[in-house]
């Protein structure tokens, strides 16, 4: 968080405090984010499930599993084959 609040040019306490003012967290903004980031990189048939744990952020690809099992209820290798075998269309929710 402090290095997001320098390229802000506050204090982590500021930009703490203002993310409470808009009810949300720096650590949900953060899953979200990677959350969001992770269904977009496995939209991606070329990469492998161990490199989208790392671009989201993820040091192995354990936590990322259990972390993606816990946002979608299901796995990212099952999530992106049931997503890919019906097109972009379902997974941008059109």
């Amino acid at each position: 968080m402090q290095t997001v609040a320098k390229e802000l040019n506050m204090s982590g306490r500021t930009l703490q405090r203002r993310l409470t003012d808009e009810g949300t967290s720096f650590k949900g903004l953060l899953t979200q984010t990677r959350h969001e980031q992770a269904r977009a990189y496995l939209a991606d048939p070329l990469l492998e499930i161990t490199e989208v744990a790392f671009l989201v952020g993820y040091e192995d690809q354990n936590s990322f599993y259990r972390a993606f099992r816990q946002w979608e209820g299901d796995t990212p290798s099952h999530w992106r084959s049931e997503h890919l075998s019906n097109g972009k269309k379902r997974f941008f929710g059109v």
